[in-house]
């Protein structure tokens, strides 16, 4: 399987002329989905600077959990990236290992984010443009996964949640109706492509990817205006029938 590959543009917006613009780096990244298996130690991260100037990323990996419905990140050491900083230069590419230092309890599935950020470079010019220069930061998910559990390293994805685990129903969040979606399971849910039905009129909540809700956690995406109370919910899911169709939790 070719890995997935995640790539975006870092812009540098310069005011010396209305609407100018200029490519700063071109950062391609992949695979989009690493994890460990649990008989792994270690895997591979790719960093590939497609524009023409040397680009220096630095690489970190934060705990994620998701607690009372919001995203919370640690700090931690059981799987650390090396090397942290790097400099690639244009047209290259960099292997960042991705080291796991400590055992995952069985049947249990560790999330992580690995947050890849640009460092800004001096500017070593004589008359430096005004304006704002944007690094960009990438975050990508990392699944890490004890004995017990099935991983595959080919196809779509890596592990498969079971859709009787999940659940989900209209809610109210600071005044916004939104979908809350409930993981009973151990296994993460990604949830993309996703549409509500309300009164047969079929609302797009997402054409891609929507958002993840980790095990046994509860993750709420706002409503589209005009369906506050849809009665079916469909999306594409890691399982092995990738079509999550059903109605609200009583």
């Amino acid at each position: 399987m070719t890995p997935r590959a995640l790539t975006a543009c870092v812009l540098l917006s310069g005011l010396l002329s209305a609407g100018q613009a200029a490519a700063a780096s071109n950062l391609l990244i992949w695979p989009i989905d690493p994890f460990f298996a649990p008989e792994d130690n270690a895997a591979e991260l790719w960093l590939q600077n497609q524009g023409d100037q040397a680009t220096t990323m630095q690489v970190r990996i934060v705990r994620w959990r998701q607690e009372n419905g919001n995203e919370r990140y640690e700090q931690q050491q059981e799987v650390v990236a090396s090397p942290p900083i790097v400099r690639v230069e244009g047209g290259t590419k960099q292997l960042i290992r991705l080291i796991k230092q400590t055992t995952v309890p069985a049947g249990i599935e560790q999330a992580y984010r690995i947050v890849v950020d640009e460092i800004p470079q001096p500017d070593g010019s004589n008359n430096p443009q005004i304006g704002l220069k944007l690094q960009m930061r990438y975050s990508i998910p990392l699944f890490v996964y004890g004995q017990g559990i099935a991983t595959q390293r080919s196809g779509t994805h890596h592990a498969f949640v079971n859709p009787a685990d999940l659940s989900w129903r209209v809610v109210n969040e600071g005044g916004q109706r939104a979908v809350q979606v409930t993981n009973r399971g151990d296994i993460h849910v990604r949830l993309s492509n996703v549409s509500v039905t309300q009164g047969g009129q079929r609302r797009e909540m997402a054409q891609g990817l929507l958002g993840y809700v980790l095990p046994h956690s509860t993750r709420a995406f706002p409503l589209p205006a005009g369906t506050p109370s849809p009665n079916q919910l469909t999306a594409s899911i890691n399982a092995r029938n990738a079509q999550w169709q059903t109605a609200p939790a009583p």
